[in-house]
């Protein structure tokens, strides 16, 4: 009998055995398989093709199934199991809706490969439930045609599905028993070897029906308990004795035994239910039983069980998605301006309609008196001859002169007008009522299609969100391995392991995490006897959490280590010419553990399997940025340090509090508005205010921010600010002024271009319903802008008080344009082709460029060839020249070196990354 330990290292071993090898042919046997499916099975003809088809894929299905239950793999099992069946019911031709089957097919193989992959980084467990899937699988299975009756399967030949799993399947088990004993091993070996046989059999026993194959595999491990058996001798007739069974069971000799069936008693009729009535006597309610006919009650039918369906859809088809939601989000927007000027016009034509209506009344008196007037003035007929006046009216005309003016009324031309007016009034009124009308209906529409967006928002945000254990969890294994390997013991705790976090940043935080938490393990905790002399606990800890807020999730790598110490990344900086003593004795702390994030730094005196190449924190900056991050780093020598990571999230829909500033609007997500204080009730005395007890440093938003607009325009002061805004600042509260809140409403924030560099306080920006563009500011991230004081940004000044010049020098035209869009607003820009073209340029002229960006490989000239020559040159000699290329291999790095270059750059280049490294070459050349 096997322990514990000896039956999971089996089932380790196993594991391995289907995930390395058995797992990937199976499954690509079902995806080459799938290819010529759907053809075969529309197709009248081909029938053997079709059957080997299917066969083939079932048999691929059927294996995984068994390789996935001995690997302790249920819920992959349970799955394979499923489409096995589908298989089966496929070739017994039991299946109506062939395509819905062709559907369900490619969704369980791409479900398959994604269990395979989640079982080989260890995140598949037994206890897993079993996919959506497999229940979707199973409730299709139930519209398919019953399978035939057991009496009609003893009656009939075994199925071509069974025959193939026990000719192929089951034989190439006992081949691989016999090649054990061929060549030998120790009893333990081949015990274990019989072992997995039997378990095999076990499967292939409840996956086919087969008692006999599941009852013999029974009896031969009853027989290993047999403390005298010897081994050796007991497999090959326990080998013959399974292949006689299966012989007789294919030719019909071998049958499983038919349940008796026994008959139920029919049930006996209910006695009939009399119903009550009551009748009064002297007041009182008496039952009384009245004989009746009664009607059996219906049977309430019960309802089918419903099991939810699930789809995978790409990650950029839902990106896509959600892209076109947040367009129809502002166009809506841009339809309730519309409404509410709508409602403004309905406004406006109802006051004018009131101011109309004395005028009616004025009219109608009007008409009332002209009506009497002309009335008196209507002259009777004298005998025949007499002739009206110009103004008489129509009864002469008539020949209606003999009625008196009170018996007929007569009208003049202005009485038409009159009237005409007077309908026209009425008429207006009509349309502004029907302008109200058409109003009230459209600010109805629009609430419930806001509704509508705004919940399809909702449904579409919640599917690219998934917890953050997902990809915390996967360090933990790994971790405890380095542990147990360098002699660390080391505590992984996971903090916010439920925060929700997009799949597309959490696909891409794996290797920068990896590389931090790897770099807090090797550089941070110490072993155990410098932990235990610093009164430490043995077991050093690495905290790994997650957090959203103001729409920005943070991720902390956090370590109770050695910290790191300024004064070593100082002297390895100063040992590599990055800067002289002077300057390190100027920089700051912060300033100084920013070189950590530089290319090729690293404090390791020597290379080992985890640090010491000086490759990990650059890469990890750049890959922060590339998703629009920050990346920061705290430490105390002797406490621990802190990798904080900030990357925006790419939520449609963010409530947002809109103020005026300058004549214009900014935004702030409102929840990073701890509150909003009124001036006059917290007045500011020399830049701070005081609020419940505490006091704080407030300030202008315009003294905080950099200028917003071009050079060259003033705009005018704009009105007092008012209110104050209370924000933290990352460490403290602090109160920003401004000059009025405009409104407070979930709007749409559109990331920005990425090409363009952005601070990191600016996380896109919304467009309202009038097309206006509003940045929307992250004020956490104030904290860089709020100790510095505000200066108006101008253009570059090179030697000699003219504009900076910039030679840039690359054969690729989206290169060039892309370094225009970056550069061109602040530096003057001239673009060669190629090494030849600027060689030339450059003998032409002998000054006016202050800096040179070269591509490596070109045409005619290339990089390399142009900087030799111009560390060469007579009067270019010194010009500063950064290499930015796609090469990012050491080999061309240290030849660029050996050349002189100034700097070295890969491509694709992060904006930010190059404007601060073109600052810092040219605040350089400009000192000397």
């Amino acid at each position: 009998m096997f322990d514990a330990a000896t039956l999971a290292a089996i089932t380790a071993e196993a594991r391995q055995a289907f995930l390395e090898e058995d797992a990937p042919e199976c499954l690509q046997q079902l995806t080459v398989g799938f290819q010529s499916l759907e053809r075969v099975l529309n197709s009248a003809g081909q029938s053997q093709q079709r059957q080997k088809l299917i066969q083939d894929m079932g048999r691929a299905a059927h294996s995984l199934k068994g390789g996935a239950g001995m690997s302790a793999l249920t819920p992959l099992q349970t799955l394979c199991h499923k489409l096995e069946d589908l298989f089966e019911a496929l070739e017994q031709g039991r299946v109506e809706d062939k395509a819905m089957a062709v559907g369900l097919i490619a969704m369980t193989i791409e479900e398959t490969q994604a269990m395979v992959e989640l079982a080989n980084s260890g995140r598949l467990q037994d206890t897993d439930e079993p996919p959506e899937l497999a229940l979707a699988l199973g409730e299709f299975l139930e519209t398919c045609q019953p399978q035939p009756s057991q009496e009609e399967a003893v009656a009939g030949d075994v199925s071509q599905f069974v025959r193939t799993s026990l000719t192929v399947e089951l034989e190439a088990c006992l081949e691989r028993v016999e090649r054990r004993l061929e060549r030998g091993g120790t009893e333990g070996e081949l015990r274990q070897s019989f072992n997995l046989l039997l378990e095999e059999c076990t499967l292939l026993g409840q996956a086919l029906s087969c008692d006999w194959l599941e009852a013999t595999a029974t009896e031969f491990r009853t027989a290993l308990t047999q403390p005298d058996l010897d081994l050796p001798s007991f497999m090959p007739p326990a080998i013959a004795e399974l292949r006689s069974l299966r012989k007789q069971f294919l030719a019909g000799e071998l049958t499983p035994p038919t349940p008796e069936i026994v008959a139920e008693p029919e049930p006996k009729p209910l006695p009939e239910v009399m119903p009550v009535t009551t009748v009064p006597v002297s007041g009182v309610q008496i039952p009384v039983v009245v004989p009746a006919k009664s009607s059996p009650a219906p049977i309430p039918a019960t309802p089918a069980p419903s099991a939810r369906q699930t789809l995978r859809i790409p990650l950029d088809r839902l990106n896509k998605l959600s892209n076109t939601v947040s367009e129809l989000l502002i166009n809506q927007e841009r339809l309730l301006e519309y409404d509410k000027q709508l409602r403004q016009a309905s406004r406006n034509l109802k006051k004018r309609g009131q101011q109309l209506i004395p005028m009616r009344e004025q009219v109608e008196s009007l008409y009332d008196e002209l009506s009497f007037s002309d009335q008196t003035k209507i002259r009777p007929s004298n005998g025949g001859g007499g002739q009206n006046d110009d103004n008489q009216s129509s009864l002469g005309i008539a020949g209606l002169v003999d009625f008196d003016a009170l018996e007929m009324d007569s009208y003049t031309a202005v009485h038409g007008i009159l009237q005409r007016f007077q309908e026209l009034m009425v008429q207006v009124q009509e349309i502004q009522e029907d302008v109200d009308l058409v109003e009230r209906d459209l600010q109805e529409t629009l609430i419930q299609m806001s509704q509508s967006l705004h919940q399809l928002d909702s449904e579409l945000t919640q599917s690219r969100l998934v917890p953050f254990r997902g990809l915390a969890q996967s360090f933990a294994q790994p971790l405890e391995k380095l542990g147990d390997r360098h002699k660390k013991p080391v505590q992984f705790v996971i903090a916010g392991e439920s925060t929700l976090i997009e799949v597309a940043i959490l696909d891409q935080l794996r290797t920068p995490l990896t590389h931090l938490i790897r770099n807090a393990f090797d550089h941070g905790l110490e072993f155990v006897p410098e932990r235990q002399a610093q009164g430490k606990s043995p077991q050093g800890t690495i905290t790994l959490s997650a957090s959203t807020a103001n729409n920005q999730v943070l991720i902390v790598v956090s370590d109770d280590g050695r910290g790191i110490d300024p004064e070593k990344i100082g002297r390895k900086a100063v040992e590599l010419g990055w800067l002289s003593q002077d300057q390190l004795a100027t920089m700051a702390e912060a300033q100084i553990l920013e070189f950590l994030f530089q290319p090729g730094f690293s404090t390791a005196a020597e290379v080992s399997s985890l640090s010491g190449r000086g490759l990990g924190l650059d890469i990890v900056k750049q890959m922060i940025e590339a998703l629009r991050g920050t990346l920061q780093v705290e430490s105390i020598p002797g406490q621990g340090s802190r990798f904080l990571i900030r990357i925006p999230l790419t939520l449609n829909i963010v409530p947002i509090l809109l103020v005026r500033y300058q004549q214009r609007l900014l935004a702030f997500p409102s929840e990073s508005v701890l509150r909003i204080l009124p001036l006059d009730d917290h007045p500011i005395k020399n830049g701070w205010v005081e609020w419940q007890s505490q006091t704080m440093e407030a300030r202008a938003l315009d003294e905080v921010l950099p200028q917003i607009y071009p050079q060259g325009f003033n705009p005018s002061p704009g009105l007092p600010h008012k209110v104050g805004l209370m924000v933290n600042l990352g460490d403290r509260p602090a109160l920003l002024t401004v000059e009025q809140i405009v409104d407070e409403r979930p709007l749409v924030v559109k990331a920005l271009d990425a090409i363009t560099p952005i601070p990191s306080y600016v996380a896109g920006c919304t467009v309202l319903g009038t097309g206006e563009v509003v940045p929307v500011l992250i004020p956490n991230n104030f904290g860089v802008l709020w100790r510095s004081e505000p200066t108006l940004p101008q253009d570059a000044v090179g030697l000699g008080g003219r504009q900076t010049t910039i030679l840039v020098i690359d054969d690729s035209v989206t290169v060039r344009r892309t370094l225009q869009r970056v550069l061109g607003s602040s530096f003057r820009l001239i673009e060669c082709r190629d090494g030849k073209e600027a060689w030339d340029l450059l003998n032409r002229q002998n000054q006016g460029i202050d800096l040179a960006l070269c591509d490596i490989e070109m045409p005619n000239m290339d990089g390399f060839s142009l900087l030799q020559l111009v560390r060469a040159h007579r009067v270019w000699h010194s010009l500063t020249v950064i290499m930015l290329t796609s090469r990012e291999n050491p080999l061309h790095r240290n030849r660029a070196q050996a050349l002189g270059a100034s700097g070295y750059l890969t491509k694709p280049f992060q904006p930010n990354q190059l404007l601060n490294t073109i600052e810092q070459f040219l605040a350089k050349t400009m000192a000397n």
